[in-house]
């Protein structure tokens, strides 16, 4: 099972999602369940990157992004 680490490269879309794809580094994940705040962890599984389950932020733009929001890099 691939997992989501920190420092690995994402697509992700700004905006909620509305924005044009770019790419990302991943600095934080945090596990919400769909709440506000989780638990940070250094990686997650693919499985459960989804909806607002995980939070991540990125470290070469100074944003994050729901789960909904990104999508592996190959």
């Amino acid at each position: 099972m691939s997992k989501l680490k920190i420092g690995d490269k994402v697509w992700w879309w700004g905006g909620f999602g509305s924005e044009p794809k770019k790419l990302a580094t991943v600095e934080e994940i945090e596990i919400t369940g769909g709440y506000k705040y989780g638990d940070q962890v250094d990686e997650v599984d693919w499985d459960e990157v989804y909806d607002r389950n995980v939070v991540v932020s990125f470290s070469d733009n100074n944003h994050w992004a729901y789960a909904c929001q990104i999508k592996r890099y190959k």
